[in-house]
């Protein structure tokens, strides 16, 4: 089902960008990291150097006011210390994701020749398409299922310049906050774990 559903997202985005005026692409260095709630046994240990991969479409409304559309490909790491019946482990899984984001995009007059700033912000569907174990501490994962399914909350913005009649280059700074909890299951020695991920990327990219 999850394939199914990930082939449905990748054809309905890119769809709308073959129908749309502005498009385009974009790769991102980005840093992850968790935020832990529901158990004091679970504290962040660290944050993960990621990437993220994307092709997107703004589509206007009004005068500097544009939907953004698309999906990204985007690796994320739940890097976490737990602690329980005094026993100490550092847990690390990679995860991949397929995500859509469905943002409000919003964007200045121009603050020099060819130069905009931009803001946006809405949501973000993701779904998890694989998770590897990085953990060498333990013999038998903390985490032995994680949801195959995440909303996030973006907000963020950047800066804009024509390079062309159609074409312009952009740099963007965005937050990603996920909003559900990622443990479907774990030890039971540890109690309920509950694990959020979130995701900072330094955005790069071309619209046409």
């Amino acid at each position: 089902m999850r394939k199914y559903i990930i082939s449905a997202f990748l054809v309905l985005s890119f769809s709308g960008i073959s129908l749309a005026q502005d498009i385009g692409i974009k790769i991102a260095p980005a840093l992850s990291h968790i935020t832990a709630i529901k158990n004091s046994q679970v504290s962040r240990e660290g944050t993960a150097v990621k990437l993220l991969l994307g092709a997107f479409v703004d589509i206007p409304f009004k005068e500097n006011y544009f939907f953004s559309g698309g999906v990204n490909y985007a690796s994320k790491s739940s890097y976490f210390r737990t602690a329980a019946t005094g026993t100490t482990a550092i847990e690390e899984y990679a995860h991949e994701y397929v995500q859509v984001p469905l943002l409000l995009k919003l964007y200045t007059n121009e603050i020099a020749l060819d130069v905009k700033l931009f803001f946006n912000f809405g949501l973000v569907p993701e779904v998890r398409l694989n998770t590897l174990n990085k953990s060498t501490s333990r013999n038998t994962p903390v985490v032995t299922d994680w949801a195959d399914f995440d909303l996030a909350g973006n907000f963020g913005g950047g800066i804009e310049r024509s390079i062309g009649v159609n074409t312009r280059i952009f740099t963007a700074l965005n937050y990603n906050l996920g909003f559900l909890n990622q443990v479907k299951a774990n030890e039971k020695a540890f109690g309920e774990i509950g694990i959020k991920s979130n995701l900072i990327s330094l955005e790069f990219g071309i619209k046409f």
